[in-house]
């Protein structure tokens, strides 16, 4: 019986997490950085916020988790892992520079507007910032993990930070947001972009 209890309590946690965190996303997504409270959070998931901040100690915290929470579409766990990411390592180099575009395309779609919040925060918190940095750094390395699959060996620094640029999500809202483009047509012109720089690099030295 306790057993069962704890898995039962373990399971409405992960339930009211879940809640809180599409809740948070909606709003931040929709008032922004500075509009959005833990108040506000908890009011909109229908829990208390006693609750919200035994999950997340701040909005920073509440903030970083609502964009790992979009990255793997609440799948959890390394993004590496998931099994979309993985067919970047299957197939010819243009079948897996494809399989890169599409992930990277639904990855955006998901959480470029959350991780769009990061930016907004970090231009007048300086914790927002150093942890936007952090972030970024971790992105480098992903691009570079993911650009190493692709060729199947270690990318030369220079290709991978062209691809980093070329992934940035700021480049996805321009483009799609601003600019009114489709999801393929980004999809087409990261494709062609990125196939020229992978032309055009030389593997790192060992």
């Amino acid at each position: 019986m306790r057993a069962y209890n704890s898995e039962l309590r373990a399971q409405r946690a992960r339930e009211s997490r879940a809640v809180v965190l599409a809740a948070a996303i909606e709003m931040f997504c929709g008032r922004g950085w500075v509009a959005t409270t833990m108040a506000d959070v908890a009011s909109a998931a229908g829990v208390s916020r006693q609750t919200v901040y035994q999950q997340f100690p701040n909005k920073l915290a509440l903030l970083d988790a609502c964009i790992d929470h979009a990255l793997t579409g609440g799948e959890g766990g390394p993004v590496r892992e998931l099994p979309d990411y993985r067919r970047m390592g299957l197939g010819d180099v243009d079948e897996r520079l494809a399989a890169g575009a599409r992930w990277l395309c639904a990855a955006h779609e998901r959480s470029a507007a959350i991780q769009h919040v990061l930016d907004e925060a970090a231009v007048t918190d300086t914790t927002a910032a150093q942890r936007l940095r952090v972030r970024e750094q971790n992105r480098w390395d992903e691009v570079c993990w993911a650009v190493g699959l692709i060729l199947g060996t270690r990318p030369d620094d220079d290709l991978v930070t062209a691809i980093w640029v070329l992934a940035a999500r700021r480049n996805w809202l321009t483009l799609v947001g601003d600019r009114g483009w489709s999801p393929a047509q980004w999809t087409d012109w990261f494709v062609a972009h990125a196939r020229a720089d992978l032309a055009s690099a030389s593997p790192a030295q060992s």
